[in-house]
């Protein structure tokens, strides 16, 4: 019975010990990585700036007489300013092309889930058919448009989206009677970023549709708000993503901010300054109050 006993308490005494060691091993694991994750610098965020386009693929052109501006041409500068914007306040940048080169939509957001992004910023310009031929500016379409992926019902929203998905391969989206179900059906993590990439929007909206610093006020017509479509370049995306419609290359006032260099520079800075508000919050209380209103058409 003694022995018995005693074999007992020794059996409980090396259970209490083995518990013991491995809670203390799980304790030196534990502090082990928190020490190593100190060490190690924090990555900064990384963001893939998309300029619209590219190649044989112009985008939406202006003419007047000799001078012919394709859109091409603006994205790409305005994602240069854009990015050195960035990079200044401590982000790391990918262009998706830096030349005049043709890319495929499905490239795009793929080089971004490649490179384990943050975030994904397709910049474009807009265009306008059937114009009117007064010449009154007031006929002519203006703003800023900052567009989710979902589904939508807006006509003009989908007739842009079929504009711009115009280069896709036949070979890129199944052969079905509604091409638009094909497309949300083909990636299910649309979900999963859509809040996300809604105050992204919401956010890049607010601070593009702004007046800039050398413009005297405001103008109402600027801020064509945010909205959704299925647009074929953010779909795939594995992080919140947007597309901007940065002006009308077809009204004078849009097309002279986007060509002057000050105008793509603060265009550079509002976007950051909107990247910044998205990763750090937002303290300004005026700012909470128009991302609270703002609303997805």
């Amino acid at each position: 019975m003694a022995n018995s006993q005693t074999k007992l308490e020794w059996i409980k005494s090396k259970r209490q010990i083995t518990r013991a060691t491995l809670a203390l091993g799980l304790l030196f694991n534990w502090v082990g990585n928190s020490l190593e994750a100190f060490a190690q610098p924090t990555r900064p965020y990384h963001i893939v700036l998309d300029p619209g386009h590219g190649g044989d693929d112009e985008g939406t052109v202006y003419k007047n007489n000799a001078l012919k501006i394709a859109e091409k041409e603006i994205t790409l500068s305005l994602a240069y300013a854009t990015a050195q914007q960035l990079r200044n306040a401590g982000y790391q940048v990918t262009l998706t092309r830096e030349s005049d080169q043709e890319l495929s939509l499905p490239s795009r957001t793929a080089l971004a889930n490649q490179l384990k992004a943050d975030l994904f910023i397709s910049l474009h310009m807009n265009s306008s058919r059937g114009l009117p031929s007064q010449p009154n500016d007031r006929f002519v379409p203006q703003g800023i448009e900052t567009f989710i992926l979902n589904h939508t019902s807006d006509a003009s929203s989908k007739r842009l989206a079929q504009l711009e998905n115009s280069l896709i391969p036949k070979s890129a989206t199944p052969s079905t009677e509604d091409p638009d179900l094909a497309l949300i059906l083909k990636d299910l993590r649309l979900d999963a970023n859509l809040s996300k990439s809604k105050k992204l929007a919401c956010l890049i909206q607010e601070n593009l549709a702004a007046p800039l610093p050398f413009e005297k006020k405001f103008n109402p017509r600027r801020n064509r708000g945010v909205k959704q479509a299925l647009f074929y370049v953010l779909l795939g995306a594995d992080m919140p993503s947007v597309l901007v419609e940065a002006g009308f290359l077809s009204h004078p006032k849009d097309r002279s901010r986007v060509l002057s260099p000050k105008g793509q520079i603060q265009i550079g800075r509002t976007i950051t300054s909107a990247v910044q508000s998205f990763f750090k919050g937002n303290p300004n209380p005026k700012l909470m109050h128009s991302l609270d209103k703002c609303k997805i058409n």
